[in-house]
């Protein structure tokens, strides 16, 4: 679970947390890493849904602390789907 959390965290920061991120609404697959299905689960895979359901503002770089508030719960949602 550790590769999977710094795995996390990296997509976190360089996928969604910069204010534009690149290929924004296209930036994480449906399938191939757990991370990638906890945040399409999750609503936390672009900025438009981090907007439309956590009122994450686009347009704005998310900061550190919000960015690990995702990444823990990502991590719930995995541990909680692994356990099934």
């Amino acid at each position: 679970m550790a590769a999977i959390r710094r795995h996390c965290e990296d997509f976190i920061r360089t996928r969604l947390a910069p204010a534009n991120p690149p290929n924004d609404g296209k930036q994480t697959p449906m399938r191939g890493h757990p991370v990638f299905i906890a945040q399409h689960a999750c609503a936390c895979c672009c900025r438009d849904c981090l907007a439309k359901w956590w009122k994450v503002p686009r347009g704005v770089a998310i900061p550190a602390e919000r960015q690990q508030g995702i990444v823990e719960f990502l991590m719930a949602w995995i541990e909680r789907e692994n356990a099934l």
